[in-house]
């Protein structure tokens, strides 16, 4: 994944915004609402030569790609511009690809400062039809069959109150019928043509909607800094800020998937045409909730005309709604998903740096371990395999690594490959795939690189070679039965003797793997009277050493955990990781490993491929009601591998403001899964009743799953806090 824009896109969007702000004003939205249309921001945006961005050089445009015009209508929808953009600009490139004197002629009227829209459905017969800023417009285009026409006529002069206050209009077929139509072109290409711009429409509006709900958010944000009751500010109640950390997750994944789907068209991938209608169908959904809620946290004063943030609700619900009922959108999403012979044409997006994905590199990286396994897994491995640590099996854990398939993104000074975190992404798939248990091997490289950061040289001599051989595993000793994810609240006790030992006594829970580690990774209390974060010190304990005892805990997932008690547990101040009480700055290394969420997201992924097969097995994929169910996993198994991915390219490239990444992609990751998961249970019932190790079966491993892992790795509800401080500048909501 790559998501870094050139200067050249970061200045123009820069240039447009500062244009929004000075002329898109809340004042100036209240002014245009009669008509929904604002002629001195239209005039700005001519100057500029933004309505012929998209228009070819030779047709008087600047031939800008599709994601600068993206860019563009997220600040549009920002400031809540009362222009049609994103009906102008696949309007005026259309009419740049029709070879006629009247094409051209009107394409010129657009340089001039004229207004044309285009219709963003083809005129099949059915009214009442929607025309998004037809009631600013000289003319408006529309497809009927392979004819391209130009609508004119008295029924776009007349403004109609609507949701929005902008300028679209709802004809029914008495008025459509009496508008001019002014033929433009008929040919096949004509409407291939059309069609792409409808594509481009979807997008563009869909980036407007992005831009609308995070200002919407920040607004919410920001009165929640400001506004206090019973003497603390309102964004410091969690049933404030959670449900802005929800806001904000979500439509972060419909601006990323915005991007994706004009990376893929650039890129010529197979789902390009999936991932528009993606695209366009997650924004309105995420946008209405997101204002919704941002709206909620004003109180009553949100619902008062005085505040701005009643102009996003109202604009955001309208404008999801032009293209009609959005479930129709998830019918086109399963027909361009399971049909690959649907042939849809797309706009040309220009050149586009940003990629998605893990990449060509670790593609064929995931190449070479399928191959291993296919080549290693015995029958009697296959039958070992379990997904918890069940299916851990020590000789194949040694072939891995001799194969450099345990920790191959390690220094190549440690046993590893120099691998990237994109190749483990691939990794981590395949081992899914063969139901392959991912637990020990990520537990022991989240130990293992905090080792290699901060451990003393003998440690590190003692067990990083172990580790890396695949003779050793390790486990971590965090969580305690009396404050759980409260991690800094630990009453385990690590005290120093007077040789420098340190005598270790307390209880850890959720200790998974204890059974089979030789190492525990120990957050321990060195100083009780510290304040609470700063008297902590972290241990490697050998699991070998006297006093130690690790007790089962069975979980409805099938899994084991532990409860391991320490008593009198003597260990050398070698084993010590990092100063004495400096536990806490170890700790956020350690959780920042830890917080993103693509180890609960190949899960979900792999849940929703079985639902996948299942109804192809079984003859369901061709009915409706099933198809638009899984359409919609589709969707947000998409967004949550984005959000995932951009949480590790965010670390690789240092990017600033990435703080909230990581807990943004666990967050949705886990709590849409759990969300489907319910959903994939009732589609596939009765099957789904029963347990089985493949197919249906793992759709009830994934119902089970699915809960626990809204807890591992720090409640969904951490994460939301760690969000809206992080993300939206929020007080702070734990305790």
């Amino acid at each position: 994944m790559n998501l870094s824009f050139t200067e050249e896109q970061l200045m123009l969007r820069d240039t447009v915004a500062r244009l929004f702000s000075s002329e898109s004003t809340p004042t100036r939205v209240r002014e245009a609402e009669a008509n929904g249309f604002d002629p001195r921001l239209w005039e700005q945006l001519v100057k500029l030569g933004i309505p012929m961005m998209r228009a070819p050089a030779e047709a008087g445009g600047s031939d800008m790609g599709l994601l600068e015009a993206l860019l563009v209508a997220e600040e549009a929808g920002r400031h809540l511009a009362s222009v049609p953009l994103a009906e102008s600009l696949p309007a005026a490139r259309l009419l740049s690809q029709l070879d006629s004197p009247e094409a051209a002629d009107l394409l010129a009227r657009i340089s001039q400062g004229a207004v044309v829209c285009l219709l963003p459905q083809p005129l099949d017969g059915a009214a009442p039809l929607v025309l998004p800023g037809a009631g600013a417009a000289e003319a408006v285009l529309a497809l009927d069959g392979k004819r391209v026409f130009a609508l004119r006529g008295e029924a776009l002069r007349q403004p109609q109150a609507n949701l929005g206050s902008d300028s679209c209009l709802v004809l029914d077929a008495t008025q459509l019928a009496s508008l001019e139509r002014q033929h433009l072109a008929s040919s096949d290409s004509a409407r291939r043509a059309f069609l792409a711009a409808i594509e481009e429409w979807k997008l563009l509006k869909g980036a407007m909607l992005a831009g609308l709900a995070r200002q919407a958010i920040q607004l919410a944000a920001d009165y929640s800094c400001e506004r206090k009751q019973f003497g603390k500010a309102i964004g410091s109640f969690q049933g404030i800020a959670h449900p802005l950390a929800d806001a904000l997750t979500e439509v972060d994944g419909a601006q990323l998937l915005l991007w994706h789907a004009v990376a893929a068209i650039a890129h010529n991938e197979a789902d390009a045409a999936a991932l528009v209608c993606m695209a366009w169908w997650w924004a309105g959904q995420s946008v209405t909730r997101a204002v919704a809620r941002a709206l909620h946290s004003f109180g009553g004063y949100g619902v008062s005309l005085e505040y701005d943030i009643q102009l996003h609700y109202r604009r955001a619900r309208a404008w999801s709604l032009l293209a009609g009922d959005p479930a129709r959108e998830l019918d086109l999403i399963a027909d361009r998903l399971w049909n690959r012979e649907a042939d849809v044409p797309l706009p040309d997006a220009g050149n586009v740096s940003q990629e998605f994905g893990y990449g060509d590199a670790a593609a064929r990286f995931a190449e070479e371990v399928r191959a291993f396994f296919e080549s290693n897994l015995s029958d009697e491995l296959k039958a070992h395999a379990h997904h918890s640590v069940d299916g851990y099996h020590a000789g194949f854990n040694r072939q891995l690594a001799e194969a450099g398939l345990l920790f191959p993104h390690w220094p190549e000074a440690w046993g590893g490959r120099g691998k990237t975190a994109f190749d483990m992404h691939a990794l981590q798939e395949v081992f899914e795939s063969f139901n392959w248990q991912r637990i020990t091997g990520p537990i022991t490289n989240q130990v293992a690189q905090i080792v290699m950061r901060f451990a003393t040289e003998e440690t590190k001599a003692e067990a990083l070679p172990r580790f890396a051989r695949g003779e050793a595993l390790a486990c971590l000793g965090f969580s305690e039965p009396s404050c759980g994810s409260d991690v800094f609240a630990a009453k385990t006790r690590a005290t120093q003797t007077a040789d420098g030992d340190w005598l270790i006594e307390g209880q850890k829970i959720f200790t998974t793997a204890a059974n089979l580690a030789d190492y525990c990774f120990l957050l321990a209390r060195t100083d009780p009277d510290a304040p609470k974060h700063a008297g902590l010190t972290l241990f490697l304990v050998p699991m070998n050493l006297p006093g130690i005892e690790v007790h089962p805990v069975y979980t409805v997932q099938d899994e084991r955990t532990n409860i391991t008690y320490l008593s009198g547990v003597r260990l050398p101040d070698r084993y010590r990781v990092g100063g004495i009480n400096a536990g806490t700055s170890v700790m956020a290394a350690t959780l920042e490993l830890e917080h993103s969420g693509d180890q609960y997201r190949i899960s979900f992924w792999n849940m929703y491929r079985h639902a996948v097969d299942w109804a192809r097995e079984h003859g369901r994929l061709g009915e409706q009601d099933v198809r638009r169910r899984l359409a919609k996993v589709a969707v947000h198994t998409t967004i949550a591998r984005d959000l995932c991915y951009r949480a590790t390219w965010s670390v690789q490239a240092q990017t600033p403001n990435r703080a909230a990444y990581g807990p943004m992609s666990k967050l949705f990751s886990t709590e849409q899964y759990q969300r489907d998961a319910v959903d994939l249970m009732e589609l596939c019932a009765p099957f789904s009743l029963l347990r089985g190790e493949h197919g249906v079966g793992l759709i009830e491993l994934g119902y089970r799953q699915s809960i626990g892992m809204t807890i591992y790795g720090g409640t969904s509800e951490i994460h939301r806090s760690l969000i809206a401080e992080q993300g939206l500048g929020m007080p702070r909501s734990r305790s």
